[in-house]
């Protein structure tokens, strides 16, 4: 018995070493290092942790449900999930691939292109106001001939447009003569200087008085010629009447040149620049064509036509353009280069305009923009974007909504998942609610 004990003793001891040194060799090893890093999750690992917001309808986002269900054709809603971690690093709305497709989201890039376009509008011919002349003798006097009886009439430069009974003036050259013929005495040579003075400032030439010395004797009727070339614009006095400086006599145009007067639209007028070449057609002569370039541009607008005035002047080539003419005219705008974008990229709200920039990994952001002019589908950025940004081209305004409703569910729905009716009044019915 003895013997037994001691057997059992001795085998204790035995295990007790073993189990001693290996606690020994264990505590003296250096640790193994921890793991850094850990098997990533699978996606639908990584999926089951999203909270899903709501399920949206694959033919018409806009209608959403708090539960899974199909539509009347039997397509699946798509489930619209909360942002993740992930997605954190990430400002703006996270839009799942297979929704993306249904609403057609569609990014073209922001960048420099050449923004003009020709303008075409409607020109009215008029007369060049610089080519106005007024003839207005400075005497008074009765018409005894009038040659230039009509408004119309062709006039020639120097060509005698009245012949003028002027007491005054023929009182000016009885004087005149009178101091030419006591000139040689002593003390009446200022005399004759001042009476050919008062001949000048009644309003006669020096040929006028030179042709007065060769004649010797006084005139009492006065021709009145036309400064320049022309037609009679304007006719104030007939054979016989009386003239005075208070009245115009007569008004001359000379027509070599006109004036076209073209109506700008106020959209249009970024794109318009003085120097800017102009096309113009007649609808009576369709096959010819003028050419001109802007030479000014009215500071006002017209408040009946909405619209300004440009003017350019043009060579009326045998008298082919008469005031008072229709031409369709056509403005050449020199392209300028501007950072655009599409038109149908632009959100027009309340609060101002919009695009919608992808930003990455299937985010989107509205940015508010300060817009210039449009041309062809395109639309000037004035300042918010910079060149090489991707923006939205198709479905902005889908998106801009669906930011917002996410936005305010985010915000209203504090449980993980919706089960029945929230306060945006989510119905659980199969055919889900719609949301404006």
């Amino acid at each position: 018995m003895a013997n037994k004990w001691k057997g059992l003793l001795i085998a204790g001891v035995g295990i007790a070493g073993v189990v001693g040194a290996v606690a020994y060799v264990t505590a003296s090893s250096p640790a193994s290092p921890p793991s850094t890093s850990a098997p990533p999750p699978s996606p639908s690992a990584v999926k089951a942790k999203r909270r899903i917001l709501y399920w949206a309808n694959p033919m018409n986002p806009s209608i959403h449900s708090d539960h899974p269900m199909k539509d009347s054709m039997g397509m699946a809603y798509t489930p619209v999930y909360a942002p993740s971690t992930q997605a954190a690093a990430h400002p703006g709305l996270a839009i799942d691939p297979r929704l993306r497709q249904s609403l057609g989201v569609r990014l073209v890039s922001v960048r420099l292109r050449p923004m003009g376009r020709p303008i075409h509008t409607v020109g009215t011919v008029v007369v060049d106001e610089n080519r106005v002349y007024a003839v207005n003798p400075r005497f008074s006097g009765w018409v005894e001939r009038l040659n230039a009886r009509a408004v119309g009439d062709p006039v020639r430069s120097g060509e005698v447009l009245a012949w003028v009974y002027a007491p005054a003036l023929y009182a000016a050259e009885r004087e005149y003569f009178v101091a030419r013929a006591v000139r040689g005495i002593a003390g009446n040579a200022r005399l004759g200087l001042a009476a050919r003075a008062r001949l000048r400032l009644l309003g006669l030439t020096r040929a006028d008085i030179r042709a007065l010395d060769r004649r010797g004797r006084p005139l009492r009727v006065v021709p009145v010629t036309a400064p320049v070339s022309g037609v009679v614009q304007r006719l104030g006095v007939h054979q016989g009447g009386h003239i005075s400086p208070r009245h115009d006599f007569m008004r001359i145009t000379n027509l070599d040149r006109v004036w076209v007067n073209v109506a700008i639209y106020a959209s249009q007028l970024p794109w318009v620049r003085v120097g800017d070449p102009v096309r113009l057609t007649l609808p009576a002569d369709p096959g010819r064509v003028w050419t001109g370039h802007l030479t000014f541009l009215y500071p006002t607008l017209d408040p009946k036509t909405r619209t300004v005035t440009a003017r350019l002047s043009v060579a009326t080539q045998g008298g082919s353009l008469r005031p008072g003419m229709y031409a369709q005219a056509t403005v050449l705008t020199r392209p300028r280069q501007a950072l655009a974008v599409p038109a149908s990229a632009v959100l027009r709200t309340r609060r101002g305009d919009f695009v919608m920039i992808g930003s990455g990994h299937g985010h989107f952001l509205p940015v508010q923009v300060v817009l210039g002019p449009s041309s062809r589908g395109w639309t000037v950025i004035r300042r918010g974007l910079a060149a090489g940004e991707k923006v939205v081209e198709a479905a902005q305004f889908l998106l801009y909504s669906e930011s917002q409703f996410q936005a305010v569910q985010a915000r209203m729905l504090p449980a993980p998942t919706a089960r029945g009716p929230g306060r945006h009044g989510m119905a659980s019915a199969k055919r889900g609610v719609r949301h404006d």
